[in-house]
């Protein structure tokens, strides 16, 4: 029954925030009713209610819940969820998924970036990632323009694992030319999304997207980011949960690395060899 009630939820037209703030109310009252006098007791403002309201009463919410009952999810009640996902703050409540799940299992590292990949940020990648592959790493990336989608066909190319968490739900994909690159990832590696399927793109799923890339892993790799970028974002994040940040150097006179330099400035571990992270690996 629970579990049916997460799906529920994501179906419901609030934030994030506010979708855990009524699974929240809805453990602590041991109260999982999919119902409209549950949304009246839980909801916290008229607005609020009066929104929800209009929701349950027009939308096809009913047919909706039928079919997401048929795809492949994952709660945050499942034993199999990842504990250091669950810790992390505001974890996803449902994750649909496309391909081998038993890779959220395996050791992971995190490789994000820049949309706009530089030729020597290309280089080391193509250097670095056959050895990550070699010493059984499972590599995790956004499936989205630039480092994403070089770090993912680079894996496939060693015949290595890659998990793609994505901004759109499953059956979209961001940017649409990208969509043959997430099909072989759904066939041979994993793609997650905690949206609904038939979704998207929004501005605000990709930072969203981020909190679950960082949540996945221990170890972060920062590629070529500028001071104001997604890729910052992401590495706020990390810091946030406590995650091993690892940033590849570049140009000191260009700008498209600014950010990763500050993040050393702060204390972030750079690596000037592949060798230098997984040797600490390792020995951990």
């Amino acid at each position: 029954m629970q579990r049916e009630f997460l799906l529920w939820l994501m179906l419901l037209p609030v934030s994030l925030m506010q979708r855990h703030k009524i699974w929240q109310w809805a453990v602590a009252h041991q109260r999982f009713s999919c119902r409209l006098a549950f949304l009246g007791e839980c909801s916290f403002t008229l607005e609020m209610r009066y929104k929800l309201q209009q929701w349950y009463t027009h939308s096809n919410w009913v047919e909706q819940l039928g079919l997401l009952r048929f795809k492949p999810y994952l709660t945050i009640l499942d034993p199999s969820y990842p504990q250091q996902l669950k810790n992390i703050a505001q974890p996803p409540l449902v994750l649909f998924y496309n391909g081998d799940l038993n890779l959220i299992e395996t050791k992971t590292v995190a490789i994000v970036g820049s949309r706009h990949i530089k030729d020597a940020t290309r280089a080391i990648l193509k250097a670095w990632i056959p050895e990550l592959v070699r010493q059984g790493f499972t590599v995790i990336s956004g499936n989205a323009a630039g480092v994403d989608s070089v770090t993912h066909r680079l894996v496939l190319g060693q015949r290595g694992h890659t998990i793609a968490v994505v901004g759109t739900g499953l059956e979209c994909c961001y940017p649409k030319e990208h969509r043959a690159l997430q099909n072989r990832i759904s066939e041979v590696g994993l793609v997650l999304s905690e949206y609904l399927p038939w979704v998207g793109p929004k501005k605000w799923h990709f930072p969203e997207r981020n909190r679950i890339i960082v949540g996945l892993t221990q170890d972060i790799f920062i590629c070529q980011a500028a001071k104001k970028s997604g890729t910052m974002v992401t590495a706020e994040i990390a810091l946030d949960e406590n995650r091993n940040i690892w940033v590849i150097p570049g140009d000191v006179l260009d700008a498209a690395y600014a950010g990763s330099f500050e993040l050393v400035q702060e204390g972030a571990q750079i690596l000037t060899s592949v060798t230098d992270f997984t040797e600490v690996n390792q020995r951990q």
